[in-house]
Parts: structure tokens; sequence; C-alpha cells
């Protein structure tokens, strides 16, 4: 039953992504410190946008990070299709020469966290 009701859900909000042009890809810290020791850092998590019109990610750091790694891969075949830096206050990556898939974005700004996302394009 659990495993219904989460299925469900899951192809809901597929279905919702899939409907907006412009969205913001929710991220979710993907590394931490690897410590017990509560250390307290600037705040660096980027918001970050997909255009499906544009085929476009718009990244827009706090300001905090100057640049970020961004990785993004294929969901279906595993295979990292852009790796690239970007400035940490702001910047665009061209994924129009991605085919339509589902990806995962990992973003890794010069301190010891990831965060990544998940975006389609159709």
């Amino acid at each position: 039953m659990r495993n219904v009701l989460f299925l469900c859900c899951l192809f809901a909000t597929i279905n919702l992504v899939a409907n907006v042009r412009s969205d913001t890809i929710e991220l979710h810290k993907k590394g931490s410190l690897g410590t017990h020791i509560e250390i307290s850092l600037p705040d660096v998590e980027p918001t970050v946008y997909y255009d499906n019109d544009s085929r476009e990610i718009t990244i827009v750091g706090t300001g905090f990070a100057s640049y970020y790694d961004v990785e993004i891969m294929s969901v279906t075949t595993s295979t990292v299709c852009i790796s690239t830096r970007v400035d940490g206050s702001y910047d665009t990556i061209d994924v129009s020469s991605l085919p339509d898939d589902n990806y995962v974005i990992t973003l890794d700004p010069p301190v010891n966290i990831s965060f990544e996302g998940y975006f389609s394009i159709y």
C-alpha cells in the first residue's frame, strides 16, 4: 500500500514539473562535513531555475560562494552530460544539446557540502 501511494505521489510530482515552463529546481544537501561538531557555514545554497522554453538553467548564488562546480547527469543512463564551473553569484548553463530525459544536477561550492536537484527536459 505504501509503495502504491509513493508511486502515485511521484507521478503526480513529475506531472506537475512537466507542466511548468520555468520552475525552481528544488535542491537538497547531498553531503555533509562528516563531523559531529556543529560548524556554522555561510549560506552557500543557490537558487536554481530551469526554463524549458529556452532550455537554460539559471543559477543565482547567495554571494558567499565564489563558484560552483556543476554536473548534470542523465537519470536514465547515469552518464554525466555536462560538467562545468559557474560563477558563484549568477550564471547560466545552456542545456539545449541534451536530449529529452530526466536529469540530476549537482552543485559543489568551495566548501565541503553538495547540493542536488532533479529536472526534466521534454
